[in-house]
């Protein structure tokens, strides 16, 4: 049957997809996707064939609970919901508020926020109906809380927002450096190929992370420097090749500012000793580091969010590119530095002019850059200088300036940094758009007007990777309802305003070929400009149909394809002069530790393996939710005694200026400094009635990219005192309002919900169906105990349409085989099998891939060793063969060493026993 090829959803390594068995006009109903399956392209460039877990289970996340289907408005009365509206209406309804409000307060109190989910043209039509006519700069995108401090750093050193290098780098390599990147775990395909190039060449590892995450349980050298001192040990670093290993030539013909550069460093950071002092790490852990960096080695130094949301993130990554600069090796084979985007399109959305600081296709607010974008738009309203930033543009929304925005694919309710502020300015705003695929998200709950977007499988364009690889997502799915592209709705509504030529498109094939004709205009004027397009001017629809994934610049319709293209290679930048400049890293910004908070610690935030961003796609699917099913705050078990916790229990999380704190399940590893914490970025109220991270992360931002320094934030914690704790299936009949712990779990064939209280769950059942209470419930209760545990079952016409299992402490089940209960005649045979699973206990998922548990691992490793497999490497590959996990994506591949060194080790002691 005929396939299809597209391009993943997720991170920014822009995997090449191959959708099976679709029917015959490659198009398939919704009804229809169960017999569909992904595979991973062989053909792509970035991926090769290979997909992570995410990757694998992209169908399944198409049963998108809540599916955001019609156009939907508020009504009058705000606590009522919303009603559905016709696509006229939505669009009349939008214009007319953006009319209104542009001549009653100007064009800069309307905002646009945007997205690394949308695709490369739905971007251009956005950035050009706000900066090109409606004539606001305020333009901004979440690629702004991920991006933007390499987006800084590359156009101080280069000129320009360039990537230089490729993925087939981390392949040529002899050293691979992960600063800030916990690669196994977002990028996992990428780790992939530096695992392999490992195993065929000889690559060293080296991670650069506060913790020792999945990433640098695997690398030859882990330095585990303290938060934000990074940038101390690259200033530190350029001081050691400026010693023994600088390239004289390169830096006196192809670069500016060598000398300023080194002298900063070298007086920040004089000596081992001085780099030690700072950074946390020792003189031979620093001086093993440095000596990687010879000359004779091939060297990447790739970062990601450890690096750039920072406050001084722009400067750490240009510490990171002065090192490269005076090796002389940007843009050769196997070298320099490389920034791995984080989401799908956050290259793509750069490219266009998707930030506010960006005019488009790479220009600023210079006369000739205004110049020549309003003569190729034919409007004269563009904004004279930048607009704000993203939280600029919530704070000025906070303050009542800014009175309309239009948001979309994204989620700053939970996404941005101090969501309570957040969340003030959505509620005081006059008039919020919102474009998603579904309406639970929480800054959905603030939206005027919802329109519903098409998501991926229903949408068709193109996106960019982190290696400047353009590709095609293509739509094999009947859009539902009445969802639409977002450059069609941005449109619809420009003709509103009454720019009805300059957006009449009727393809995303029409839009690409514009975006394209503009990059060939900008590389005319500002032939140093290194973006181009030219080559794709010329497209058939039937080219653009079929277009293969490709590597920019492409100045000729012939390198339609290319791939492995590296930038800079000659030595000449997109400078005035040409030239390469060397950054002086100075500015840092010091995180101001509160006077009056007890019981501090450091907290960092990041991604969890299986999940993506606010969870609005993964959330719901079931072999993604089991490895990370609710909130965990990671410490080390020195903090946990410090701060008088109990490990399992729960924990409060506040800053000074929070009213109620976020709660977490304190959870012990080895993997992190004393008085430090991790927790994961995705948990929003949607999924946790706490709410997210971000609640207690304040907005401190780096003063050049204005990104957000997510990663390092003092905070306050205390144990959280609950009565009662336990885990509810089927019918919902806990009152959420008596809980102050409420999780929500998707599990196979229905949802649970994890749940604590403080005064006892119990007291917090719905009512009845013989009380006078709106919310009640109907049935038969029945309620017993099981050794320490409290079960409460709700039969309706005999047949268990709810069960609450309650403890004093966090219970252990196997929630998916409880669910399996649930609609199922209430008798004695059902009750045994259910004391069954619950004495069982439960196992986490270790392989989101295969579905793998830690406890089916271990069993099948005890089996191998009673066959004469003896040690760790041979268990894991025996594991490999047999279980298949850690063989797919390999981003588990940690967990499966550590569970292999377990079992080795239980059995050298159980033999030295018998001896």
């Amino acid at each position: 049957m005929p396939n299809c090829k597209t391009t993943c959803a997720y991170c920014g390594v822009g995997c090449g997809v191959t959708v099976n068995n679709l029917n015959d006009k490659g198009l398939v109903n919704f009804s229809q996707r169960h017999a569909l399956s992904v595979t991973g392209d062989p053909e792509h460039c970035a991926n090769t064939g290979d997909l992570c877990g995410k990757g694998l289970a992209l169908i399944d996340s198409l049963s998108m609970p809540n599916k955001l289907l019609y156009p939907r408005k508020k009504n009058i009365d705000a606590d009522n919901g919303y009603h559905n509206i016709s696509w006229p209406a939505a669009i009349a309804d939008i214009a007319s508020h953006l009319r209104n409000t542009i001549a009653q307060f100007g064009a800069d109190s309307v905002a646009f926020y945007l997205s690394g989910q949308l695709l490369n043209e739905d971007y251009y039509v956005a950035n050009k109906l706000a900066k090109g006519f409606v004539g606001t700069a305020n333009v901004d995108t979440n690629s702004r809380l991920c991006m933007s401090s390499a987006v800084s750093a590359h156009m101080r050193a280069f000129g320009e927002d360039v990537v230089p290098g490729c993925y087939d780098d981390l392949q040529q390599a002899d050293v691979v450096v992960l600063v800030g990147a916990n690669t196994a775990w977002t990028h996992p395909v990428l780790f992939k190929k530096i695992l392999n190039a490992r195993k065929l060449r000889g690559t060293k590892i080296v991670v650069i992370d506060p913790r020792k995450t999945a990433t640098a349980a695997q690398a030859d050298l882990h330095l585990p420097l303290l938060p934000g001192t990074d940038l101390a040990l690259f200033r530190g670093l350029l001081s050691s090749i400026a010693t023994s290993g600088m390239n004289h030539e390169y830096i006196q013909n192809h670069t500016e500012g060598f000398e300023q550069a080194l002298n900063h460093a070298r007086y920040a950071c004089a000596s081992l000793a001085s780099v030690a002092q700072q950074t946390g790490l020792t003189t031979n852990q620093i001086a093993e580091f440095y000596s990687l960096y010879q000359p004779q080695n091939k060297v990447v130094t790739a970062s990601s969010q450890g690096v750039n949301q920072s406050t001084s993130g722009t400067n750490t990554a240009n510490a990171i590119i002065n090192c490269h600069l005076a090796r002389g090796d940007v843009g050769q084979v196997g070298c320099g530095p490389l920034s791995l985007t984080g989401q799908p399109n956050a290259m793509g959305g750069r490219e266009v002019g998707g930030l506010a600081t960006q005019l488009a296709c790479h220009l600023g607010f210079s006369a000739a850059e205004l110049q020549l974008v309003g003569d190729f738009w034919q409007t004269e309203a563009l904004p004279q200088s930048k607009g704000l930033t993203a939280t600029e543009m919530f704070s000025a929304m906070a303050a009542g300036k800014i009175k309309a925005v239009w948001v979309m694919g994204t989620n700053p309710a939970v996404s941005m940094p101090d969501t309570p502020l957040v969340k003030k300015a959505l509620e005081r705003c006059d008039y919020v758009v919102v474009s998603d695929i579904t309406a639970d998200t929480d800054t959905a709950q603030y939206a005027d007007v919802l329109l519903p977007a098409q998501g991926w499988s229903e949408k068709s364009g193109t996106v960019t990777n982190s290696e400047r690889t353009i590709s095609r997502q293509r739509r094999f799915i009947v859009p539902q309802g009445e969802s639409k592209p977002d450059w069609w709705a941005l449109c619809e509504v420009a003709k509103q305003l009454g720019f009805v030529e300059a957006f009449s498109f009727n393809s995303s094939a029409e839009i690409f070929k514009e975006y394209a004709r503009l990059t060939q205009k900008v590389q005319q004027q500002f032939p140093e400009k290194q973006l181009s397009l030219a080559g794709l001017i010329n497209l058939t629809a039937e080219q653009y149909d079929t277009l293969e994934p490709t590597q920019w610049p492409i100045a000729h319709s012939s390198l339609m394809g290319q791939k492995n293209i590296r930038l800079f290679s000659q030595g000449q930048f997109a400078t005035h002069n040409g030239k390469a400049c060397f950054i002086v890293t100075d500015c840092e910004q010091q995180l101001i530790e509160p006077e009056n908070q007890p019981n501090k610690l450091r907290l960092n935030s990041g991604r969890s393996r299986d999940q993506w961003h606010t969870m609005t796609r993964t959330g719901h699917v079931a072999s993604l939710a089991g490895s990370n099913y609710q909130p965990e705050l990671i410490l080390d078990a020195a903090t946990l005694a410090k701060h008088d916790l109990k490990a399992g229990g729960l924990v409060a999380i506040y800053h000074e200026t929070l009213l109620e704190p976020l709660i977490a399940r304190a959870v012990v590893e080895s993997s992190q400094l004393q008085d430090m914490a991790f927790l994961s970025m995705h948990w929003s109220a949607q999924f946790s009635k706490a709410g997210g991270v971000n609640k207690v992360v304040t907005a401190q931002v780096d003063p050049i990219s204005k990104q957000p320094g997510f990663k390092n934030q003092w905070v306050g914690i205390k144990a959280q005192a609950v009565a009662e704790q336990g885990i509810e299936w089927g019918q919902t009949w806990v009152k959420a309002e008596r809980l102050c712990w409420d999780v929500k779990q998707h599990i196979s064939g229905g949802v649970c919900r994890h749940i604590a209280a403080v005064e006892g769950i119990n007291a917090a059942l719905m009512p009845q169906n013989n009380s006078a209470s709106a919310d009640k419930i109907v049935g038969r209760m029945m309620q017993w105990r099981e050794q320490d545990k409290q079960l409460s079952c709700l039969i309706t016409q005999g047949s268990l349409k709810s069960l609450l299992i309650t403890c004093k402490n966090e219970l252990q089940i196997d929630v998916n085989a409880v669910q399996a209960f649930i609609n199922k005649p209430f008798n004695s045979k059902l009750i045994s099998q259910l004391y069954q699973v619950i004495r069982a206990g439960n196992s986490k998922i270790v392989c989101a891939c295969t579905g793998v548990t830690e406890a089916q691992i271990e069993q099948q490793m005890q089996a191998d060793f009673a066959q004469g497999v003896t040690t760790a490497s041979q268990m894991v590959e025996a594991t490999q063969q047999q279980l298949n996990c850690s063989a797919v994506c390999g981003s588990c591949l940690n967990q499966v060493i550590d569970i292999a060194d377990s079992v080795v080790l239980e059995n050298q002691k159980s033999k030295q026993e018998v001896a």
